[in-house]
This record gives structure tokens, sequence and C-alpha cells, in this order.
């Protein structure tokens, strides 16, 4: 059996109600050259029975306590046999062409790491903003310091890459994704970026990381996160540099990232994702 391209990793806990429809948005990718490994933290829901009806279509899966995400990630990409891999949380979804974009962009640059744009949506999947990065990685940004530019399933790396990191670290809660950035930039790697919408994040109250409806919904979660944050940057020796984070936001406003993110935001707002297919 020939290497898949992508190995898809899915953590879930108890989220069976949106199990269905992540799963959903992998099948219906146009490129399909991608094995998909689900990690279930011994659920009690409906999930393990959905999972299996789904056996036949995953490489692997389990379920069983585990001791948090970072846990279930280092399992399920210990089983991947991909050659870039990516994860999806149960409550989100890969949008259209994630994977067929991203199969371009890491085929064309030879690069070990890309990272695309994202969506957020209401539970209910209507579009709440659009968030673009730089069309490119400008090069005064590949340095230790610049912003962390990438966000969650957005990102795309070769899973030699993540296993030379020594994986996510099992003791972070919230913020196991920026200290994989983090640990990647640390060696001089910075990601390829191209646009595409990737991932549609979906904002609940039950999610760790959402900010919901920013306006009037506070995480509270927030400052734990932020706490986390600060002790793993104080870790790492990482310190974000105020002139450099400066300057990120002059390059998206000159390479037009900015300005696109707002037009389709205002365009998409309130509207329905019927564009996901499900």
């Amino acid at each position: 059996m020939s290497q898949p391209f992508f190995s898809i990793v899915l953590v879930n806990y108890n989220y069976g109600r949106f199990l269905p429809a992540a799963l959903q948005s992998i099948y219906e990718q146009s490129f399909q050259d991608f094995e998909i490994i689900v990690v279930d933290g011994g659920s009690t829901d409906e999930s393990v029975p959905y999972l299996q009806t789904q056996a036949s279509r995953l490489a692997w899966w389990v379920s069983e306590p585990d001791r948090g995400q970072s846990d279930a990630f280092n399992k399920g990409f210990a089983q991947a046999k991909g050659k870039y891999g990516l994860w999806l949380n149960t409550d989100d979804l890969l949008l259209p062409g994630a994977l067929a974009e991203a199969h371009q962009a890491l085929t064309q640059s030879q690069a070990p790491w890309a990272s695309s744009d994202y969506i957020r949506v209401t539970e209910g999947l209507r579009v709440i903003s659009c968030h673009r990065g730089f069309v490119t990685q400008p090069p005064v940004l590949q340095r230790w310091g610049a912003p962390v530019s990438v966000c969650g399933p957005s990102s795309f790396f070769a899973l030699d890459l993540l296993r030379s990191v020594g994986g996510f670290d099992p003791q972070l809660r919230y913020a196991m994704d920026i200290d994989l950035w983090l640990k990647f930039m640390q060696r001089g790697i910075y990601p390829y970026r191209y646009h595409h919408y990737s991932w549609a994040f979906r904002m609940h109250e039950a999610s760790k990381t959402a900010d919901e409806f920013a306006d009037h919904y506070v995480n509270p979660r927030a400052q734990a996160i932020r706490d986390e944050v600060a002790q793993l940057s104080q870790r790492l020796g990482y310190q974000l540099s105020f002139t450099l984070r400066a300057l990120a936001g002059f390059y998206k406003i000159q390479d037009g990232s900015a300005w696109s993110a707002w037009r389709d935001t205002k365009s998409l707002r309130g509207q329905p994702c019927t564009f996901i297919g499900l």
C-alpha cells in the first residue's frame, strides 16, 4: 500500500453531535489521497456507536481514556503513515478544496510546513468572520520573535518535522498548537503561506478556546489560556517583538490580506455555510 499524502488526526470526547459533520467534511474533499485516524477519549455519548459504523473508512481508531487533547494528538500521529499531517477538532470542519490546495502548495514549494486561512462560524454554521494571513511570509518576519502567523487546523506539516520536535507537549491543555509552531520556528522553519479558506472554527461555549461572539461573550478560560502561552513562551525563550508585530500588520495591509478578510467578512457574515456541502 502506497504512503498517503495526508494523515488527518481527528480527536473527540463526547462531541458525538458534531462528529458526522466533521468526518463528512473530510470525506467530501476533492483530493482523496489521505488516511483518517480518530482518537476518542472514551466518550459516553453517541460517538462510539457512530465510529463503529465508520470503521471501514478509517485507517485506525480507538476509544479509551487519555490524558487530554495533546496526549490524544500524540497517540493519533504515532499511528500516522502519511507524508504530511494535520488535525481536526470534532466540532470544526475542513472547507472544500482544503486538501487539494494544501497538496498543490506543498508540492510546488517543497516546504515542510504550509499555512492557509480560516473562518469562524456559529454553532449552527453561520459565518462570523474571515481571517487571512500574509499572501507570502515576508523574509523580515522569518525570525525568532516574529508573530506566530498560523492557527490550528489551517496548518499542514511534514510528519518527519513533527517527530523531530517531539510532537505535542502533553502538559499543555490549551496552547499545544502555539507550542508546536514555536518549536518549528526554533529550528528556523517558517510556514509557506498561501491563500485558501481551509478550516471552519466553530464558536460555542463548550469549546475550550472559542471566543464565541466577542462582543458579548468572554471565554471563562481566557486567563488560563494566556497564562499557558506565557509559560510556554518563557520555557522556549520566545518574546514577541512589538516591532515585528507592527511590521506584520503593515504587510497585511500592503499585500491586501487585511482588506480581503474584511471584504469577505462583510459579504459572508451571517450567511449559512451552505458551501460546505452539508
